[in-house]
């Protein structure tokens, strides 16, 4: 077989078994982030209840990990927000076959800041700065010199 017909095989398996990896039925939940896109598509509580119970269950690894790094997980989570908060910049790779040849594409996407998770995140990490009602030291002038000259001075 010639090199060429061997690449297009090799090519066209790669293809069948990506397609396959690929379709999965609605609701499987392999990983964790099946698991996530799931839950948060399922708008019946009682269902996403169920999910976790059934997933916790099925993966207690991955419930073991989360109860023991939940400063990981929150540092995850507030890193996550910052990037949102501030904007940032990531890559995405696009496998397609034409041809019989898999091309790679690699786009770069800049995600623009959003406002409410910058003020969400301003209003958690410096509240006496940017709080709705921010708590401060009210500063009393004093205001004695004012009172002598309109009422006169006091005798004490």
């Amino acid at each position: 077989m010639n090199p060429v017909k061997k690449s297009c095989i090799n090519a066209l398996a790669e293809a069948i078994q990506s397609a396959d990896n690929t379709e999965k039925e609605v609701g499987s939940t392999e990983t964790v982030a099946d698991f996530v896109n799931v839950l948060l598509n399922e708008p019946d509580k009682k269902k996403r209840k169920q999910m976790m119970k059934d997933f916790s269950e099925r993966r207690k690894d991955v419930t073991k990990f989360l109860a023991e790094n939940e400063e990981l997980i929150s540092a995850e989570a507030e890193m996550a927000l910052i990037g949102v908060a501030v904007g940032s910049t990531h890559t995405e790779t696009e496998i397609s076959y034409k041809g019989g040849r898999r091309q790679v594409t690699t786009k770069t996407k800049k995600v623009m800041p959003n406002a409410n998770a910058l003020n969400f995140l301003l209003k958690n990490r410096m509240p006496d700065k940017y709080s709705d009602k921010p708590v401060g030291d009210v500063e009393i002038e004093d205001v004695s010199d004012i009172e002598e000259e309109l009422y006169g001075k006091s005798e004490e």
